[in-house]
């Protein structure tokens, strides 16, 4: 989301150079600032109907679309010196780094808070690559979740994503705290600062 920055723990998060930020290395992983070399996969990626599947957003229909969304991501590392990251292998046998998904913390408006976002290709599920990737996001303290607290907004049906926040150390909101978005089947998901990770999540 789209917002304000928020503060940070040196008292301001201020905005940086895109290319002055290091890509964020795991062992299977390579995660980077997505850039605008990356529309054509990234609109692949959020127009495939199976990356949806346990989501009430819709999948993008139009190249266009992405472009703008795009637009505002990288205008969130600019702003406020965290953003999304595309999720690539580290090394392939040909050299390729084909994109593996996209996960991130953008400021929220309104809230001093961050929200998290993740998003797989449908291939990539079921090998721990998005709690691989999200876990190295969260301890990064430089992306802030290490000050703030973290948000997540999802299917109340999405068993999945619900499974792999439980995993990085989200836990359900009270009842009475609205839900960003106001979709009445979605749920809100709460990281306090510093949450530990379960052990499978650093694994």
């Amino acid at each position: 989301m789209h917002g304000a920055a928020i503060p940070s723990s040196d008292g301001d998060r201020r905005a940086v150079s895109l290319s002055a930020l290091s890509p964020v290395i795991t062992p299977r992983l390579r995660l980077a600032p997505v850039s605008s070399a990356d529309l054509a996969e990234l609109f692949d990626l959020h127009a495939d109907p199976r990356a949806f599947a346990e989501d009430l957003t819709e999948p993008l229909t139009e190249l266009a679309q992405m472009r703008w969304v795009l637009g505002q991501w990288i205008d969130s590392w600019r702003r406020h010196g965290t953003g999304y990251l595309t999720v690539r292998p580290r090394a392939t046998g040909d050299g390729r780094r084909p994109l593996l998904g996209v996960v991130g913390l953008t400021p929220l408006t309104g809230e001093q808070a961050l929200s998290a976002y993740w998003r797989l290709d449908p291939a990539a599920t079921g090998h721990g690559l998005a709690t691989e990737a999200m876990s190295a996001v969260l301890a990064r303290p430089a992306l802030g979740a290490r000050h703030h607290e973290v948000l997540a907004v999802t299917a109340a049906e999405n068993l999945p994503s619900r499974a792999l926040a439980a995993r990085l150390g989200f836990s359900p909101a009270p009842p009475d705290r609205p839900v960003p978005g106001d979709r009445p089947r979605d749920v809100l998901l709460i990281r306090p600062p510093d949450a530990p990770l379960s052990r499978r999540s650093t694994t």
